[in-house]
């Protein structure tokens, strides 16, 4: 239900500047420094834009995969505070469509050698489970703005998929920080079926950041009854 004069909607084409721009605010852990630390700020907003309008111009006709992207507005101010993308995946899995280890483009100054590792690892976590090869719901992004954590947009956008995956019948998934973990398992990701260590301290600019951690979590088949 809304809460704090929250919101949810889609997100659309004349957002694509805010929501890179929360991007920018909101992907500033180690991974993201090490990897565009080379990166001018400006170049990063543009990435961030790229990637956004990747995901809302994806063909709605698509048999593989149905992306939702979706926000929490904050009505007392007019502004997006968080945003997710929900990915449907009715006949699972498939590396090759997946939008979020496709680059069209990477800007100049790019780690590129921890992006092919990052996306390997992705491709690793979203193809080790036998539940991944069925239709299941795809949590493939999660951000909010650190000033406003806490007050429980990221989790009405959680709910947004596992209400519908709940209505159907079928599993979700999603891969998750360190930080993230205890959220995650409070909304019934309560399954690990994964984990993807790097050792930011093996690439250019990462010394001292030393081994980050991402936890694959599947959330159980529930019927609506069951709840």
């Amino acid at each position: 239900m809304p809460a704090n004069n929250f919101s949810l909607r889609p997100c659309t084409p004349a957002d694509i500047p805010t929501l890179a721009a929360l991007n920018l605010t909101s992907f500033n852990g180690p991974r993201n420094k090490v990897m565009y630390a080379n990166v001018s700020p400006s170049d990063k907003l543009t990435l961030f834009e790229a990637k956004a309008r990747h995901i809302l111009n994806h063909p709605k006709n698509d048999s593989h995969q149905s992306i939702y992207y979706i926000c929490i507005v904050d009505t007392s101010t007019n502004s997006i505070i968080s945003h997710a993308v929900w990915n449907w995946l009715p006949n699972g899995y498939t590396p090759s469509h997946d939008p979020d280890t496709q680059h069209d483009w990477l800007p100049p100054g790019t780690n590129e050698s921890l992006v092919r590792d990052f996306d390997r690892g992705t491709h690793a976590l979203r193809t080790g489970h036998p539940g991944r090869k069925e239709a299941h719901w795809l949590l493939s992004l999660l951000a909010t703005h650190p000033q406003h954590q806490g007050r429980g947009a990221a989790g009405m956008l959680i709910e947004w998929g596992t209400e519908r995956a709940d209505g159907m019948g079928v599993r979700c998934f999603v891969e998750a920080s360190v930080a993230g973990l205890p959220l995650y398992r409070k909304k019934g990701f309560e399954v690990e079926v994964g984990v993807q260590e790097l050792d930011l301290g093996e690439y250019e600019g990462g010394e001292g950041y030393g081994v980050q951690r991402w936890v694959g979590l599947m959330r159980e088949m529930k019927m609506v009854g069951e709840m």
